[in-house]
């Protein structure tokens, strides 16, 4: 009977010996990756401990921008910039862009001075009327002028008007030339620069036919008609 029971262990065994050695080999392949996994785990331990003698950064050695400065870094200061508001900086000095006309007539006396707020007397029409501009009287064929650069925008004449030309200078900004002959060379569109002859006066303009013959200005801005005293040279008129 015992023999038996060895005969069929021994059977079991051969039918079965591949997956016992499959088996046994898993079970050492375990046993050797257990151990090499306990050797290092310890080895990276050991490597965690400082040594005495190594040099151990801290928080408080970090650099800060303050301790790095020697004495020559901390005395060596900007110097301060020039104040440019300095009267004697000639590149500070104020330049003035506000436009400044020439007189469009050489040498004339003011008859009738620009009113925004009250009206003056019309004598050739017997009324008291606002008067928009400046009358400058001159004797008849005097030369008119560009009082600033632009363009001639429009040439016109009716009969109670006379003749008028209109310079735009760009901006909104317009000279506006009345009772005047303008040169038969000058065309709408054509470019004037300051003091260039345009016309000369003259007393077409029947509307102040008794004031003689004389040069209406006027000056208009975006359309608005302003005072003419605020763009002209007044030293000179």
């Amino acid at each position: 009977m015992s023999e038996k029971k060895t005969n069929t262990v021994i059977n079991f065994i051969k039918k079965n010996l591949y997956y016992i050695l499959i088996g046994i080999s898993l079970i050492i392949i375990a046993t050797v990756i257990a151990i090499v996994l306990a050797t290092n785990s310890a080895s990276v331990d050991e490597g965690k401990v400082p040594s005495v003698n190594e040099s151990t950064p801290t928080i408080d050695s970090e650099p800060s921008g303050e301790s790095d400065k020697t004495p020559n870094d901390q005395t060596q200061e900007p110097t301060q910039k020039p104040d440019d508001n300095q009267p004697n900086n000639p590149s500070n000095t104020p330049v003035d862009t506000k436009i400044v006309f020439n007189m469009p007539i050489a040498e004339s006396a003011v008859l009738k001075d620009y009113t925004s707020s009250t009206v003056v007397y019309n004598q050739t029409l017997g009324v008291y009327t606002g008067h928009m501009g400046i009358d400058f009287g001159a004797e008849k064929g005097t030369e008119v002028m560009a009082a600033y650069g632009g363009k001639i925008e429009s040439i016109t004449s009716s009969y109670l008007q006379g003749t008028t030309i209109v310079i735009d200078h760009g901006n909104g900004l317009k000279s506006i030339y009345n009772s005047i002959d303008a040169l038969e060379s000058l065309q709408e569109g054509q470019s004037v620069s300051a003091g260039e002859v345009i016309g000369l006066v003259s007393d077409n303009n029947r509307q102040e036919y008794k004031d003689g013959p004389h040069l209406h200005f006027e000056v208009t801005l975006n359309g608005e008609k302003v005072d003419p005293d605020e763009y002209l040279m007044m030293n000179e008129k």
